[in-house]
């Protein structure tokens, strides 16, 4: 039945693969930005200066104690020798400093928080509580704000992900069970005819829950196949631009678990629209 009308049919899987390949086209974008946009990792780097007049022994001292700190995932010291090389090096005021009678930069510790997942603010910012309290520390730097908001700015595109598929969802149960409502009244007599010689209202249900259960899959796969297409239209593009700026990083697709994800949240509105449909108009049809 449905290969012999194939626009029609081709019509209802398009719209399908559009209602579903536009949620997770954004779930796409921000996966990609919580996981590639941004080396999370080094970002939540945090920076202990040292005082000035701290002696080799206490700095030695605060490198222990900063290891033994509970989230702390690795320590790197910067001697204040080393760090002015490196400020006349990347600055390109290195010719200014001759003219300094002592080194101006402090010593510092470079301090990694443990990172799995994602970032946790709170451990962070327990963390930075923790090294403030210790002797010999100077200050400590690390820039919250912007994580902050990264966060809060994921967060809400979750919701409107969320949002934008429970809403498009609802479209798709429509425009199957409009289909499935217009192929039962095409079929009234035939349903009518199956009836009066015994058959059930289960019976009569079947095909129409395959029906259903086919053209959501039909529009998952076509939207899988639209995600694929636009990921490497763009791939091409993204891979100039971060050469640029000298990085690995690569679009990721929605892979095997998306994919198959996709696949079944496809049969289950279409399988569900066919449902609601069948439910509602098999029980007027009956013989009379």
């Amino acid at each position: 039945k449905m290969l012999s009308e194939p626009l029609q049919t081709m019509l209802t899987t398009m719209v399908i693969a559009i209602a579903l390949a536009l949620p997770a086209t954004l779930y796409l974008v921000i996966d990609n930005v919580q996981k590639r946009g941004v080396d999370i990792e080094s970002s939540t780097q945090i920076t202990v200066f040292v005082r000035k007049a701290a002696k080799p022994e206490a700095i030695t001292g605060l490198e222990g104690k900063l290891k033994t700190i509970t989230g702390v995932g690795a320590v790197e010291y910067i001697s204040a020798q080393q760090a002015l090389l490196e400020f006349k090096a990347l600055s390109g005021f290195g010719s200014a400093l001759r003219y300094l009678e002592d080194n101006p930069l402090p010593a510092v510790f470079l301090v990694q928080p443990l990172v799995k997942d994602s970032v946790d603010l709170a451990q962070t910012n327990k963390i930075i509580e923790a090294i403030a309290a210790l002797p010999a520390v100077d200050d400590v730097q690390i820039d919250m704000a912007w994580l902050e908001r990264l966060h809060s700015l994921i967060e809400m595109g979750h919701k409107i992900a969320l949002a934008l598929g429970v809403l498009l969802g609802i479209g798709v149960l429509l425009v199957i069970g409009n289909t499935i409502r217009l192929a039962i009244e095409s079929r009234r007599d035939e349903i009518i005819v199956v009836k009066l010689v015994g058959g059930t209202n289960p019976y009569v249900r079947r095909p129409f829950l395959y029906t259903g259960l086919l053209l959501g899959l039909f529009g998952a796969l076509i939207a899988a196949i639209m995600l694929f297409s636009g990921l490497q239209w763009m791939s091409g593009s993204m891979t100039n631009l971060v050469s640029l700026y000298q990085s690995q990083y690569r679009l990721e697709g929605l892979g095997i678990a998306g994919f198959c994800t996709l696949m079944l949240l496809g049969g289950v509105f279409g399988l569900g629209g066919a449902w609601i449909a069948v439910s509602r108009h098999l029980r007027d049809i009956e013989p009379r």
